[in-house]
C-alpha cells in the first residue's frame, strides 16, 4: 500500500497504487522522480505557488531513504523558489532607481526641498516656505505691498494735501468777504492788476497807495498806461466803492460800516463754508473711489477707508471753525455809522 499526497496551496490530491512487495520498491522511485521533476518545474514557472509534499512510505522501504529523498525535493524547490524572489526583488529595485531619475531629483518625504532643483537639495528660506503657504510668488506680494504703499500714501499725504489747497481758496474768499467790512483799505491793496501780456501783479507795485481820510484814498499809477486798468480792477472789486478819476489820480471813497455790510459779509462767508464742505466731499469721494481701484485686500481697504474718514472728519471741523471765526470777527470788529454818530 502506497500512497502519496501534493498539493497546491491546500488543495491535495490522492494517488492509491496497490502492488505486491516486489514491485513496491520500483514504483515509488518512478513516482519519487517523476513528483519530483513536476514540482520543480511547476514551482520554477510560478514563484507564487509553491508545493507541500508529504509521502507516506511503508515500512518495507525504509524511513530513512524516504527522508533524505524528501528533504532533498523541499531542499532543491526552496532554492529555485528563493532564487527566483531575490532576482524580481533586484529587477523591481532596479525599475524604481531607474525610473526616478527624470522626474524626481530629490527625496519626496523632504517638505522643505523644492522640487525641481536640478539634484542641488538645499533648505528653503523662511520667505520660500512663506510663499509655498501662502500660495503667492515673491513678485505677487512685492506688487501687493507697492499697492499697499501708494494706498496709504493717498491717505496719509494726498488727500491732506489736497485738502489744505481746497481750504486756502475758500479760507481767501471768506477773507476778502471779512475784510471788506473791517479793513477795506487793506483789501485794496491786495489786489492784483493785468499790466498786459497775462502778467498780474500787486496794486502796490505799479501805484502809490495813500489814505487821505477815514473813508477815502487816493491811488496813485506810477506809469500813466497803468491808470486804466487800476480804475478797471477796483470798479469791479467792489459795486459800493465810489471811484473817480482825476488828471493822474484815482480818488476811492469807501461806504460806511453799517449792520446790512456786516450782515452780508456774514451771508458771504457762510456760502464759502457750504461750498467748503461741498468740495471736501468730492475730495472724500474721489479718493475712497481710488482704494477701492486700487486692488488692495479688503481688510486693508477698510482700514484705510477708517483713516480716510477720520481724516477728513477732523480736518472739516477745524477748518470750519477757523471760517466760522471770521464770521464772528465780522460782526463784533470795528464801529458801525451809528456809533459813529453818536
Amino acid at each position: 500500500m502506497f500512497s502519496c499526497v501534493y498539493g497546491l496551496r491546500g488543495s491535495q490530491r490522492h494517488i492509491d497504487h496497490t502492488t505486491d512487495t516486489s514491485t513496491s520498491l520500483s514504483i515509488v522511485w518512478s513516482i519519487w522522480i517523476g513528483a519530483g521533476t513536476y514540482l520543480l518545474h511547476f514551482s520554477h514557472k510560478s514563484s507564487n505557488l509553491f508545493p507541500l509534499c508529504l509521502f507516506n512510505i511503508p515500512s518495507l522501504c525504509g524511513d530513512s531513504s524516504a527522508v533524505s529523498m524528501r528533504r532533498m525535493l523541499l531542499a532543491a524547490a526552496g532554492s529555485i523558489r528563493w532564487w527566483n524572489i531575490a532576482r524580481h526583488h533586484q529587477q523591481l529595485t532596479a525599475l524604481r532607481l531607474v525610473g526616478s531619475f527624470p522626474f524626481n531629483s530629490t527625496i519626496q518625504r523632504l517638505k522643505d526641498v523644492r522640487r525641481g532643483d536640478r539634484g542641488e537639495s538645499r533648505r528653503l528660506t523662511f520667505e520660500e516656505r512663506s510663499e509655498r503657504r501662502s500660495g503667492k510668488s515673491r513678485e505677487q506680494k512685492a506688487e501687493k505691498e507697492n499697492l499697499l504703499q501708494e494706498a496709504e500714501t493717498v491717505v496719509s499725504e494726498d488727500v491732506p494735501e489736497e485738502l489744505e489747497q481746497v481750504f486756502q481758496h475758500h479760507f481767501e474768499r471768506a477773507n476778502v468777504s471779512a475784510m471788506k467790512v473791517l479793513n477795506m483799505a487793506k483789501c485794496l491793496e491786495q489786489l492784483d492788476v493785468d499790466v498786459g501780456g497775462g502778467r498780474k501783479v500787486l496794486l502796490t507795485k505799479v501805484a502809490q497807495v495813500l489814505k487821505t481820510g477815514a473813508a477815502t484814498m487816493e491811488v496813485v499809477p506810477q506809469n500813466v498806461s497803468f491808470a486804466s486798468p487800476i480804475l478797471q480792477r477796483v470798479t469791479r472789486f467792489d459795486g459800493t466803492l465810489q471811484v473817480s478819476k482825476e488828471q493822474q489820480k484815482i480818488k476811492i471813497t469807501m461806504p460806511p460800516i453799517t449792520t446790512a455790510r456786516r450782515q452780508k459779509a456774514v451771508e458771504e462767508i457762510q456760502l464759502v463754508v457750504s461750498s467748503f464742505k461741498n468740495k471736501v466731499k468730492q475730495v472724500r469721494t474721489q479718493a475712497s473711489r481710488a482704494l477701492q481701484e486700487s486692488g488692495i485686500d479688503e481688510t486693508a481697504s477698510r482700514e484705510l477707508h477708517q483713516q480716510l474718514d477720520e481724516c477728513v472728519h477732523s480736518f472739516v471741523e477745524d477748518k470750519v471753525t477757523e471760517l466760522e471765526q471770521l464770521s464772528s470777527d465780522v460782526t463784533s470788529m470795528g464801529a458801525d455809522e451809528s456809533d459813529v454818530v453818536a
